[in-house]
C-alpha cells in the first residue's frame, strides 16, 4: 500500500507546492496563467503566501497541497470577503475563528486514491486544533456532490473566481457533528465527541438560506420538476440532449446532476480550461465567444461544453451568462460514466442525441 504523508510545509516545501500549482493549474488545466511566474514556474499570491500549507506526498513524491487561510483582525482578500459573504457570519463567528481552504490540488495520477480525503481530514484536524469554527471553500459545480457528501453545504450564489469561472461557495461547520452524522459523512470518525457544539451550529444554521442556491437534480419536485422536464424533453434545434426521454429516464440521469443559477456576465466556461463538464440551459441564454467575439447565442434547451465532455479536450471558447438569470443543468463525466455503467440504454440514447446535435452543427458551419 502506498505510503501517504501529510504535514504543514516548511519554506522549502512551500516552494515545491507553488511549483506543483504551476504544473496543475497552468500546464494541465490551462488556468491562472496571468498570475503565474513563468520563469520560476510557480503560482503564488498574497493569499496563499499568508496561508498554512499542507504538503502531501505519496511514497516520497509530492502529490498534493492545500492552503488554509485563517482569519485575523484584517479582512480576507476582497473577492473572498464578497464571494463567501463573510460579513453574514460575523455576528456569530469572529473572523479569527474562520478559515478559507484555497488552492486544493492533487496531481492527476493520485486523484483516484485516498489522498484527497486524507488531506481533507488533516485540514479539519489542523483547523479544529487552531480554534477555527467555520471553514469556507469553493468548488466547481460538478464537484458539489463530493463536497456535500463530506459535510460542506452550499449557501450563497455562485461567484466568478479569476482563472476558473463560476464557483460554488461552500461552508463547513467544524462543530456540527449532528449534520455529519445525519449525512453519514466519512469525516465523522475523525471528530472528537467534545467537538460537538449544537448551540453554535444552530446559530450558524439560522443564517443559511431555506433553499440552497445550487440544487441537486434529484431534489426537483412539483412545479420545478415539471418545468425542468418540459425544457429538457422538448424538441430543440435540431435535437436536445434529452429529447425523447421519459420522466423516469430523465430522473435516473439527473440523480447526481446539479442545477445552478448564474447572473448576467458571469463566466461559465474559460477557453483553454481542462474541465470536462457540459451544460444544458434551463432558463435564460448564454453567449459563446472566441477571440473576444460572440460566435453563438444559445437559449433554453440548448447544450454547450459537450466537446470537452466527450473528447477530453480543453475548452475551445469562453461562455458567459447573457441574461439577468441563467439556470443551468450541470452534466459531468462522472454522471456519464455512472449512467454508462448502470443504464447503458440511457447512455446510448443520450450519446445518439449528442451525435445528431454535433453533426447538425458541423453541417450548419459548412454551409
Amino acid at each position: 500500500m502506498p505510503e501517504i504523508l501529510i504535514k504543514i510545509a516548511n519554506e522549502e516545501e512551500r516552494q515545491a507546492c507553488y511549483g506543483l500549482a504551476y504544473e496543475v493549474f497552468c500546464e494541465e488545466m490551462g488556468t491562472l496563467r496571468e498570475d503565474a511566474d513563468h520563469e520560476k514556474r510557480i503560482v503564488v499570491d498574497d493569499a496563499i503566501a499568508r496561508s498554512h500549507l499542507l504538503y502531501a506526498t505519496v511514497d516520497g513524491e509530492l502529490a498534493g497541497t492545500m492552503g488554509m487561510l485563517i482569519g485575523d483582525e484584517r479582512p480576507f482578500p476582497p473577492h473572498f470577503e464578497h464571494g463567501f459573504e463573510v460579513a453574514r457570519f460575523l455576528p456569530v463567528v469572529p473572523r479569527e475563528r474562520m478559515a478559507i481552504n484555497i488552492r486544493f490540488l492533487v496531481r492527476e495520477k493520485f486523484r483516484s486514491s485516498m489522498l484527497s480525503f486524507r488531506m481533507m481530514v488533516e485540514s479539519a484536524v489542523f483547523l479544529t486544533g487552531r480554534g477555527v469554527d467555520l471553514v469556507f471553500c469553493d468548488c466547481q459545480p460538478h464537484l458539489l456532490n463530493l463536497y456535500e457528501s463530506l459535510g460542506f453545504r452550499p449557501y450563497a450564489p455562485v461567484f466568478d473566481q479569476p482563472g476558473f469561472g463560476v464557483m460554488v461557495p461552500l461552508l463547513f461547520s467544524l462543530h456540527d457533528v449532528a449534520h455529519l452524522r445525519s449525512i453519514r459523512s466519512p469525516l465523522l470518525r475523525y471528530f472528537p465527541k467534545h467537538a460537538d457544539r449544537p448551540e453554535l451550529c444552530a446559530r450558524i444554521s439560522s443564517l443559511l438560506p431555506a433553499e440552497a442556491p445550487v440544487a441537486s437534480g434529484a431534489a426537483l419536485e412539483g412545479e420545478k420538476w415539471a418545468e425542468t422536464f418540459g425544457v429538457l424533453s422538448r424538441a430543440s434545434e435540431p435535437v436536445g440532449a434529452f429529447q425523447g426521454f421519459s420522466e423516469e429516464e430523465l430522473a435516473a440521469f439527473l440523480e447526481r446532476s446539479q442545477i445552478l443559477e448564474c447572473a448576467e456576465g458571469q463566466q461559465v466556461i474559460l477557453e483553454g480550461q481542462g474541465t470536462r463538464t457540459a451544460f444544458v440551459i434551463l432558463d435564460g441564454s448564454v453567449d459563446v465567444r472566441a477571440n473576444g467575439k460572440t460566435v453563438a447565442h444559445l437559449k433554453a434547451g440548448e447544450l454547450f461544453g459537450e466537446f470537452a465532455l466527450l473528447l477530453d479536450t480543453k475548452r475551445t471558447a469562453d461562455v458567459f451568462a447573457a441574461s439577468p438569470l441563467v439556470r443551468l443543468l450541470v452534466l459531468d463525466d462522472r454522471t456519464l460514466d455512472r449512467v454508462l455503467t448502470s443504464r447503458a440504454e440511457l447512455a446510448a440514447k443520450f450519446l445518439l442525441n449528442l451525435s445528431k446535435s454535433l453533426a447538425y452543427r458541423m453541417l450548419k458551419q459548412g454551409r
